[in-house]
């Protein structure tokens, strides 16, 4: 069961089992929770508690593994939450699944490269899991249905290997409801069982009541997570916290509000429903699942990938109040904006270190987690003369053809026209136009290739802090080793939603030393 489910969560549009597509998809506005506010906006931090976290960055290259922990800080209720790992290639979903936190509740996993060499997730917590189990054995491997199968073999197992996490509080769970009851620790492990666990969450509540009467409640701003990658055997390690999005108030009043419940069972069952053929395009802006688009540049059919019910909640389904339930169409591209706006910078700056006198190296990385909500790859054409193209979405102010190509397989954006500036520490400055990009034919001029970039400072035979392959860029500096650098990030006038971390590297043979730095940021909106 465990196998088979986990598997299902990326790969039912290839033809596996599921439930009946008589599922009824689930935003609803909790009206009945309290006196709390209405959510009408999104602000995100780099540190704190939030409706929904995002990690920028997970790694389990050349020996690395990513240590990873979920905190509900919330004392009085539990979380019913989404958990998915988004390859760094395009954002492919590779493995994802719902964790239920219990008050006070953490949950610590390790994802690490498995014996075929995919990702795996394992863990000992005890924390509630649907599929149940997972962190245990073969069926918590990261699965590649989904991600380009004209890849084979290693090539395509690396894809699961470096990417993104996605976190969501779908929805607190009431104290005192056969759910609490069901995820709450006795004696240090939770039942996990029940009618009100293993078979009211296998199915969608068909409205604002059947949410509540499964223990549903709307979603508060609990929770918070850590993350490290650690290398032992080069007995290294860098840690992080995820980026905390907070529905709020107003763009004036950070005081964390009301958000929906956006709870959609973890089965294989189909969003679209037999009289609403375009259910999905309420509840997702990602092009591949939509039946809408502003651009389709292929030829294929649409949607390129028939959503499931464990495709849902993204970033972009829509968690502020809307006018109407259920939401429109547009909804989900204007909401995504939201979050844009807030990640939204015109700049990257950040130190470099590479001297070769105590061998170090230098690693930044570049996250676009919004991305996938507004310009997504079409793979049915790889290995034939039309190849892959790109989709875009509706309603998306920061990606659209003008600053966006694809190179190989991959989305990649452009930067600004010089590329990357670079100082030593005597303030002699240069352009950077010295650029490999690496595993694809190289782009006109410096782009950031893939989802989860990485820009590899003066490694000519592409040695590099973190291993990385999937989208790497080589990039010289000539004599100068050691100093500052700024990246460009334009877009198409607004910036570009991007966040990441330079991570360094040292040793002289006797220690290592090492350390991962915030990358500062130009804001462009007030």
């Amino acid at each position: 069961m465990r196998k088979n489910l986990i598997a299902l969560s990326v790969a039912a549009f290839v033809g596996g089992l599921g439930m009946a597509g008589s599922a009824t998809a689930a935003v609803f506005a909790d009206t009945t929770a309290g006196a709390a506010t209405n959510a009408t906006f999104e602000r995100l931090k780099q540190s704190g508690t939030g409706h929904q976290l995002l990690v920028p960055y997970f790694n389990t290259q050349a020996g690395n593994a990513t240590l990873f922990n979920i905190v509900n800080t919330d004392s009085v209720h539990g979380k019913a939450v989404k958990v998915r790992f988004r390859g760094g290639s395009n954002s492919d979903d590779v493995f994802d699944f719902q964790l239920y936190l219990s008050p006070n509740d953490v949950w610590a996993a390790n994802i690490s490269k498995g014996p075929n060499g995919v990702s795996r997730l394992t863990t000992i917590d005890k924390s509630c899991t649907l599929p149940v189990g997972v962190g245990s054995g073969a069926g918590s491997d990261f699965v590649t249905a989904r991600l380009p199968q004209t890849l084979t073999g290693d090539a395509l197992a690396a894809e699961t290997r470096e990417g993104y996490i996605e976190v969501f509080n779908m929805a607190d769970v009431a104290a005192g409801s056969a759910l609490a009851t069901a995820i709450t620790h006795v004696a240090g492990t939770p039942p996990c069982t029940g009618a009100a666990f293993l078979n009211t969450l296998q199915t969608d509540p068909a409205d604002l009541p059947a949410a509540l009467a499964a223990g549903l409640r709307a979603p508060t701003a609990t929770l918070f997570a850590n993350w490290t990658i650690v290398n032992v055997p080069k007995s290294g390690s860098a840690t992080g916290e995820a980026y905390a999005i907070t529905a709020t108030v107003s763009p004036t009043d950070n005081t964390p509000a009301r958000g929906n419940i956006v709870f959609f069972p973890q089965v294989a069952g189909s969003v679209a429903q037999p009289l609403d053929l375009q259910a999905i395009d309420r509840y997702t802006s990602d092009p591949s699942l939509r039946f809408t688009l502003v651009t389709n540049t292929g030829t294929g059919t649409l949607p390129v990938i028939t959503a499931s019910m464990f495709d849902l909640p993204d970033l972009s389904t829509p968690y502020l109040l809307l006018a109407a339930y259920p939401p429109v169409a547009a909804d989900p591209g204007l909401f995504v904006n939201h979050l844009q706006d807030a990640l939204a910078t015109g700049s990257i700056s950040n130190e470099f270190l590479t001297d070769t006198s105590i061998n170090a190296f230098t690693d930044w990385t570049f996250s676009q987690p919004t991305r996938r909500y507004a310009v997504s790859m079409d793979y049915r054409g790889l290995g034939t003369s039309t190849g892959a193209v790109r989709l875009f979405t509706t309603n998306n102010s920061y990606y659209n053809t003008t600053d966006t190509s694809v190179s190989g397989f991959q989305v990649c954006v452009k930067t600004g026209a010089t590329g990357v500036t670079y100082y030593n520490r005597e303030e002699l400055g240069a352009v950077g136009t010295s650029f490999v990009i690496s595993p694809n034919p190289p782009a006109p001029a410096f782009a950031l290739c893939g989802e989860t970039s990485v820009l590899t400072f003066n490694a000519p035979t592409g040695a590099s802090v973190l291993g990385a392959t999937i989208a790497k860029t080589l990039f010289s500096t000539g004599t100068v080793r050691d100093g500052w650098a700024v990246v460009s990030t334009p877009g198409i006038g607004s910036g570009l939603p991007i966040v990441g971390k330079s991570f360094s590297a040292a040793s002289t043979g006797s220690f290592n030393v090492g350390g991962s730095w915030e990358h500062r940021y130009t804001p462009t909106q007030p």
